[in-house]
């Protein structure tokens, strides 16, 4: 168990009895010390993720920060929850985010893993281990406990996408680069997980839908790509699918020593990416 304090950052927008909860929850963990920093947006609200990423940019970055807890004003953690999060990630080495269960008022599971987080987010409302921390293909941003030594390797959230679609885009971008995103069933947080669809300001779902064009363009149509690079405009789908079966062609008449490659016990992604095709050639 760490002996540092934790930095638990905190957007907030208006609703200060949620907030006063949140903090009077925090104030209650067991074991674990932490500093409050809430971004507030009610003057000037930039929304989720550029509050996220003021918070990161001021604990982050700092050697000496081990965890960095984000939480929403309205999530409500149990007096144990920030311990066993910390106990996870002190545990698993290769974990680089871990994420509470989320509970409705009423105490039944909203959220137990994530799913589905294209368009819209679909959630796992069942524990896979009820002890046991288990891996997750991406956590919501209500709370995350985010190992800092990975926020320095990759970076902050993706401000492209400002109110949703930023937390599943940055557990791809964790898991894309080694890291591993679990949930930890002794940690219990309360949390109407509906509450920020459930949103009605015109601007807003304005901005969620944006944020699922950057979502799409970023992870699904290789959009990004194209706009970024010299070749851009020629890299249609033929033409990747066709380069990639040349690279794989090449690929496979040298895969032996690749396969084989046991240098600091490093194993090449592209076989487990393509493992199908590369197995299929003799």
């Amino acid at each position: 168990m760490t002996n540092k304090t934790i930095p638990v950052i905190i957007p907030f927008y208006k609703k200060e009895k949620e907030l006063k909860a949140c903090l009077a929850a925090l104030a209650q963990q067991e074991g674990v010390a932490t500093e409050i920093f809430v971004r507030d947006n009610t003057n000037d609200n930039i929304l989720y993720t550029r509050a996220v990423n003021e918070g990161l940019r001021k604990y982050a970055y700092d050697s000496q920060t081990e965890y960095i807890l984000v939480l929403t004003q309205d999530a409500y953690l149990h007096k144990n929850a920030l311990a066993e999060l910390v106990k996870c990630l002190d545990t698993h080495p290769s974990a680089g985010i871990a994420a509470p269960i989320q509970v409705n008022p009423t105490g039944e599971i909203a959220w137990a893993g994530s799913l589905d987080a294209y368009p819209w987010g679909v959630h796992n409302g069942h524990l896979r281990h009820p002890t046991v921390p288990y891996t997750t293909f991406w956590a919501t941003g209500t709370c995350l406990l985010l190992r800092a030594s990975m926020v320095r390797e990759i970076g902050l959230l993706d401000e492209s996408m400002l109110f949703i679609c930023s937390d599943c885009d940055y557990s791809f971008t964790a898991r894309s680069r080694g890291f591993e995103v679990y949930v930890v069933p002794k940690a219990i947080c309360q949390h109407y997980l509906k509450a920020s669809a459930g949103e009605t300001s015109p601007a807003i779902e304005a901005v969620k839908f944006a944020d699922q064009l950057c979502f799409s363009a970023k992870w699904l149509e290789g959009r990004t790509y194209r706009h970024l690079a010299r070749e851009g405009a020629t890299l249609t789908p033929e033409r990747v699918a066709q380069e990639t079966k040349n690279t794989l062609d090449a690929l496979n008449s040298v895969k032996a020593p690749l396969q084989s490659w046991t240098q600091s016990g490093i194993v090449h992604k592209a076989l487990s990416l393509f493992k199908k095709e590369l197995s299929d050639t003799p």
